[in-house]
């Protein structure tokens, strides 16, 4: 009877799951997956994950779950390269992003404890030559200020924006500039190599020995391969395009019929605002996304282009076929022979819509970051194995004194409702607790960590798609049984 009332608990609880996902099934699973039998939890996730990843178009996926304090799951679904031949296991390396962070953090903290460092001394004061460009920034920004994101310092790590927006601590507001910083002055202080100490001081004592913030050559190719929809390509290039077009038409426009006196626009007037739209547009997006990952974006934009001008080619040429590319009823037609103008445009708006059902939406692979980027805000290569060690050194007393682990989730900034921002570690009030936890998003990835201390759990998901931002969150959300919105409002 007992083992008949057992059984028929599961299925109760797994009904939801196999069902599909919903807003209350993290209700409906009081304490979340973290409290059920092992085996039950790996075989519920084993058959939940794959079917999500179809449904949601996820090419690979790795878990790691923590209870008591130690990973009791760990397991890897679906496919890390393009050729779909490589499988994802809990070993397999993805760009963890922003996960990063809190590991950098946990680094940061050691210091302190160390008296190396200090939270509210500020960081300038450790450097002979400033990092940052303002000099009331160098004096005022402190280590609290960068763990809780309230240095002003903003969040564009590729343009090298080394200068406050807001008053330091006057506000949130998330910056990876601002550990770029602290990644600075930790190398400083420790006299080594930021990427070396970490190694040292941490993913090394954690057992994170796959994981790395620069990686050698050899082991670039060992990182999954990331994949974003081609419609984020696209966006990326024609909605700065647009906006700028937009604004530097309008200014001609002024020009032609303030300055020149004209009341119409000569189709010449738009050469100049074309090639300055075309200019600042590449300008803004290698500021925001980097050089590399720019020309790639560039490429998709030339294909897409050259798949709509070979296709309508083709359908032009299967109107000419039928007949259909004369001149239209009612044109008189004289000399050489004229092609029906609104034909052409058909031709253009079946090919466009074609493209916009069968090409857009697949997944392509993004490039893959360089072996030697170093970067404490997003370049962590890690597995979902080394992330579940890591968030059992957050549990434990393995880098970090139980009072500064305390600390890192009590020590917070408000920023709306029940989240908040600790030191390195996004804070939320749910159901079950205070989570401590961060999100990871760089192109063709995303990823989440949870973990709550008063239960000695956690949750690490990486994935290899930029579709799977809901999805972490689900999942995150099943496991740890709270409502998914690990997330800044």
């Amino acid at each position: 009877m007992r083992q008949l009332r057992r059984l028929l608990l599961i299925c109760l609880a797994v009904l939801p799951l196999a069902l599909g996902p919903g807003p209350a099934v993290a209700e409906s699973l009081e304490g979340g997956m973290v409290g059920w039998a092992r085996e039950d939890m790996a075989r519920a996730l084993s058959k939940y994950l794959p079917r999500r990843m179809a449904e949601e178009d996820v090419p690979g996926l790795s878990i790691a779950v923590v209870v008591d304090g130690h990973i009791v799951f760990e397991q890897g679904y679906g496919t890390s390269d393009f050729s779909g031949l490589s499988s994802v296991t809990a070993n397999t390396l993805f760009e963890a992003a922003s996960l990063g962070k809190p590991v950098a953090a946990m680094g940061a903290l050691a210091l302190v404890e160390e008296g190396k460092l200090s939270l509210d001394v500020p960081l300038g004061d450790k450097l002979e030559l400033p990092w940052l460009g303002d000099e009331d920034d160098h004096k005022l920004i402190t280590l609290r200020h960068v763990l809780t994101h309230t240095s002003g310092l903003s969040n564009l790590v590729w343009c090298c924006s080394d200068e406050s927006w807001s008053t330091p601590g006057a506000q949130f507001s998330y910056s990876g500039v601002g550990y770029m910083y602290m990644g600075h002055v930790m190398a400083h202080v420790a006299d080594m190599p930021f990427d070396r100490f970490m190694q040292t001081r941490v993913l090394g004592p954690l057992g994170m020995a796959s994981s790395a913030y620069g990686l050698a050559d050899p082991l670039v190719g060992t990182v999954s391969q990331g994949f974003a929809p081609y419609y984020h390509a696209l966006l990326a290039f024609l909605i700065p395009l647009a906006f700028f077009l937009c604004l530097f038409v309008g200014v001609t426009a002024l020009i032609v019929r303030f300055g020149l006196n004209r009341l119409k626009l000569n189709p010449i007037d738009i050469v100049p605002a074309l090639v300055l739209s075309l200019v600042a547009t590449l300008g803004l997006m290698g500021m925001i996304v980097g050089s590399w990952l720019l020309l790639f974006i560039l490429a998709y934009v030339a294909a897409f282009g050259a798949i709509l001008f070979v296709g309508t080619l083709f359908v032009l040429l299967a109107f000419a076929f039928l007949g259909l590319l004369g001149p239209a009823d009612g044109t008189l037609a004289r000399g050489q022979r004229r092609t029906d103008p609104v034909m052409m445009s058909v031709a253009f708006g079946l090919v466009l819509m074609a493209s916009l059902f069968f090409v857009v939406g697949r997944n392509v692979p993004v490039p893959i970051m360089a072996g030697d980027t170093v970067n404490p805000a997003f370049s962590l290569r890690a597995s979902a194995h080394d992330m579940g060690r890591f968030v059992e050194g957050l549990l434990a007393d393995e880098i970090l004194s139980a009072e500064m682990r305390r600390h890192m989730l009590t020590d917070s900034v408000p920023i709306e409702g029940a989240i908040g921002w600790g030191l390195g570690l996004g804070v939320r009030d749910g159901v079950t607790g205070r989570t401590g936890w961060q999100w990871g998003s760089n192109p063709g990835f995303q990823s989440i960590m949870v973990v709550n201390t008063d239960r000695q759990t956690g949750v690490v998901v990486l994935t290899n798609s930029a579709k799977a931002g809901p999805l972490v969150q689900e999942i995150a959300g099943h496991v740890m049984g709270e409502e998914p919105g690990w997330q800044v409002p």
